[in-house]
């Protein structure tokens, strides 16, 4: 997993896009869907659940696929952005 990279005038200079942007040109948008199931999928591990229960959980409310890599990811950049959930 490769860190990324965003110039300060916010064009994508490299590295892993994360869950729920995507690139349009040389800028990351979101993606509402995929940014919703992030929500969802902290609230989850905030109740005790874990990863399979979660994404079956993220695909059945909104039809999202999380993958594995995906979650570990994300609670990865939770946990550096805000400590331990």
């Amino acid at each position: 997993m490769s860190e990324l990279k965003v110039a300060e005038d916010g064009r994508y200079l490299g590295g892993e896009i994360p869950f729920g942007y995507t690139l349009w040109g040389d800028r990351l948008v979101e993606i509402p869907a995929e940014l919703d199931a992030c929500v969802t999928a902290i609230r989850l591990v905030r109740q005790g659940k874990h990863y399979p229960e979660i994404a079956v959980s993220v695909r059945q409310e909104h039809g999202v696929e999380l993958s594995q890599r995906q979650f570990d990811s994300l609670l990865e950049s939770v946990y550096r952005r805000y400590g331990p959930l």
